[in-house]
């Protein structure tokens, strides 16, 4: 029965030894800890866009951060992001141009993204059958994507 559990209300609840209590600083102690920094990392996004309007994406692999979804090719460095769109996508109608970064919060670290806009010539094709896909940002798929990818995707979507 709860009502047979004796209930204590006074202020003596405390132990004698307690320097808080003491010292009347009750409120202040024990003190927070503050929370450890958050490492950032940063992350090269490709949005390469066919004639037709498409975005390639990439399946994650199925561990680690964002595992088994859909999301941009990542690289990162720069370099490593220019020598794939000149080496594996369909021919670029111009230079790759930067977009604003996009950041994002994870429980470990930050995640800041650079994403690169490539249009690329000519209709869209799959690139590796089952890993890749062309994305149409005008009537999009139900593919399971990463929330900052989705929100990249529309900001494209709306620009083009």
């Amino acid at each position: 029965d709860l009502h047979s559990f004796p209930t204590r209300r006074s202020s003596n609840l405390l132990s004698p030894d307690c320097v808080a209590q003491q010292t009347q600083r009750q409120h202040e102690l024990p003190a927070r800890r503050k929370a450890p920094a958050r490492p950032t990392r940063h992350a090269v996004m490709v949005v390469a866009v066919s004639e037709g309007g498409n975005v390639l994406l990439e399946r994650r692999p199925d561990s680690g951060i964002w595992g088994g979804l859909w999301s941009l090719p990542q690289f990162d460095t720069d370099d490593a992001a220019r020598n794939y769109i000149s080496h594996s996508l369909p021919p670029a109608q111009s230079e790759p141009r930067a977009l604003g970064n996009v950041e994002h919060v994870f429980t470990h670290f930050n995640l800041v993204m650079r994403p690169l806009l490539v249009q690329c010539e000519g209709e869209s094709r799959v690139l590796e059958e089952g890993s890749t896909l062309w994305y149409n940002l005008k009537a999009p798929a139900r593919v399971g994507l990463p929330a900052p990818i989705r929100t990249l995707l529309e900001r494209v979507a709306d620009e083009s």
